[in-house]
């Protein structure tokens, strides 16, 4: 595991800012931590939505995520954990994949790029209107995203990153991350699939300097 540069979020109480660790390179011993942190949350989440009587189709759709059972992905050399951690506690964590995905679109069409397998913040971090939770933090998505960006220039895919979204989490990347809706993959539960160009990564990385 690498600890790389200091990151910042933002606590939603107040909108200060906190300094967090975004750490790269996980084992997949880090992702039994982080689903042993989080699982009693999504607990906690569920018996409230119950409890309100909370519509399913409003419940996050990532509730029935369990990071322990993706930890053996990374011990395939094409798989990295990303996660981020604030106040001792794992805020938000990702994995990626490097083969054997191509990008879609049709400038980039057939050359590489790094998927996103998957991309979560902790339960605590949700804002759920149902239930009245506003989340602990927010940021931690773009953060984990923008460093996914930031790996596949590494990996020599020029910025180019591909994803299948959640439909909540759909506006989150078309808007939030610039990212390109391609279509509906029925391969893949019927989700809508995204991707970042490398045209438009390579402004963000112009921006960026």
């Amino acid at each position: 595991m690498n600890i790389d540069p200091v990151v910042h979020i933002v606590r939603r109480l107040d909108n200060s800012i906190a300094e967090a660790r975004l750490l790269s390179g996980l084992a997949p011993e880090d992702l039994l931590l982080v689903e042993g942190e989080w699982a009693a949350e999504r607990l906690v989440v569920m018996q409230q939505l119950l409890a309100r009587g909370a519509p399913r189709p409003d419940w996050p759709q990532s509730l029935h995520w369990n990071w322990r059972r993706k930890a053996s992905e990374l011990r395939l050399l094409a798989a990295c954990g990303v996660g981020i951690v604030c106040d001792g506690h794992w805020q938000g964590a990702m994995m990626t994949k490097t083969t054997p995905y191509v990008a879609r679109l049709d400038a980039d069409r057939g050359r590489p790029l790094l998927y996103i397998d998957y991309l979560e913040v902790a339960p605590w971090n949700w804002r759920i209107p149902e239930i009245a939770r506003d989340g602990q933090f927010r940021g931690i998505g773009s953060v984990l995203f923008w460093h996914a960006v930031q790996q596949s220039r590494e990996e020599g895919f020029h910025g180019r990153v591909g994803l299948h979204a959640l439909p909540q989490a759909e506006a989150f990347y078309e808007v939030g991350c610039h990212m390109t809706p391609i279509g509906r993959d029925a391969a893949k539960q019927d989700l809508h699939y995204f991707e970042l160009s490398q045209e438009r990564a390579e402004r963000f990385f112009r921006e960026d300097e």
